[in-house]
């Protein structure tokens, strides 16, 4: 599928988005797991950046001289992109909008408060996504968000700005979401491993022409005549993260046989599942969608029957034969929770692999073993 017109955007992005700051422009840098409202951002006129990459050792190393090991790998890699400076993305921020749901980059923010060289706005995010309390106090966090990027940017987020921004951000979920669903298809025309780097594209390009890509990308793949291999076992991807750069495991599947055909994570991909309503308050709006209107996250109360409910959906909708089970080390909250998720998996007849990885790749090796051998397993259930 054609790339050429994306990869030279990022290419020439940071150098775009340095002459904007000469001009004036804000960037404003957030941490993922889709609970800054990017709209937002966009309508005060600064630039929104999602700040996720990770899957290289040379930042978690760097970080060592702040964080200990027992921090996440991808919370780790946060603070040590800023520490080492020769990422374009982390250096030009004005701001870092970091929501407060995992304690890991919860902390990474806090590594970076400490430098005090930029304005850090810490995002509640309530626990009980669920009630109309935890829904007031987002709501009311989301506000406080709208003044202080006001305040930065010395710009006021008007209605007609934030719906315009609504709408943009809109097609992209749109966009993105009728891409996944053409996965539905026994011969995919997209691998996952595409459709994960064109989410995480979204994190970094410019909306307007992230739109124009990802139309044009759509266009293409709904007439492609030609898909991936389709003898091979269909999988479905859960866990907490994958970052911009964390590739191995979907490169290792497909070596191996198999193909990942849709993915359910809290952080590192766009949440593109539901749009955000128009009409109305729209702060209102933002922030029943952030919070209420998706599959929550695993740090929130009462979340895993919600989430197993959606991926056992997924299993269904996307055909899918086996699930793998990726988290990263040190990440507690799903590591205890994989343990219900491979029980109900049983019981349902759907085998899953639980792999853990820290960005290292002394652990390469155990990986396409295991992969290779749970994918053996699902070939000779199939066959049977």
């Amino acid at each position: 599928m054609e790339r050429k017109d994306l990869d030279a955007h990022l290419k020439n992005r940071p150098a775009q988005l340095q002459e904007a700051k000469r001009k004036g422009v804000k960037i404003i840098g957030l941490f993922p797991g889709n609970y800054v409202p990017e709209e937002i951002i966009y309508a005060s006129g600064a630039v929104p950046i999602c700040l996720a990459h990770g899957g290289g050792s040379e930042a978690i190393d760097a970080s060592l001289a702040q964080v200990p090991t027992i921090m996440c790998p991808f919370s780790r890699a946060q603070v040590g992109e800023r520490l080492l400076r020769t990422n374009p993305y982390y250096s030009m921020v004005d701001m870092l909008v970091a929501p407060i749901t995992c304690q890991h980059l919860k902390k990474a923010a806090e590594i970076w408060e400490y430098h005090a060289d930029i304005d850090i706005f810490k995002l509640g995010v309530p626990h009980q996504y669920d009630t109309d309390f935890g829904l007031q106090y987002y709501g009311e966090r989301v506000k406080a968000l709208k003044d202080r990027v006001e305040a930065i940017t010395g710009n006021e987020v008007t209605i007609k700005r934030l719906n315009e921004a609504v709408g943009l951000y809109n097609r992209i979920r749109g966009l993105l979401r009728k891409i996944s669903l053409l996965r539905c298809n026994s011969h995919p025309p997209i691998s996952s491993l595409e459709f994960l780097t064109l989410n995480h594209a979204s994190f970094y390009a410019d909306p307007p022409f992230m739109v124009e890509v990802l139309e044009t990308v759509y266009k293409e793949a709904r007439t492609a005549q030609q898909g991936m291999n389709v003898n091979a076992p269909r999988l479905l991807l859960l866990g907490p993260n994958v970052a911009y750069g964390d590739y191995k495991i979907f490169e290792l599947v497909a070596s191996n046989g198999g193909e990942i055909v849709v993915e359910e994570l809290c952080e590192g991909i766009r949440y593109y599942w539901r749009d955000i309503k128009t009409g109305g308050d729209l702060i209102e709006s933002l922030a029943t969608g952030y919070l209420r209107d998706r599959v929550p996250c695993a740090f929130m109360r009462h979340s895993a029957r919600k989430r197993l409910d959606f991926a056992l959906t997924l299993v269904k909708e996307y055909t899918v034969s086996g699930v793998i089970w990726y988290e990263l080390l040190g990440c507690e909250t799903y590591d205890s929770e994989s343990y219900f998720f491979a029980q109900e998996m049983r019981e349902h007849k759907i085998p899953m692999l639980i792999l853990e990885s820290d960005y290292g790749t002394s652990d390469l090796g155990q990986l396409r073993i295991r992969i290779e051998a749970f994918i053996e397993q699902i070939k000779g259930a199939e066959e049977s």
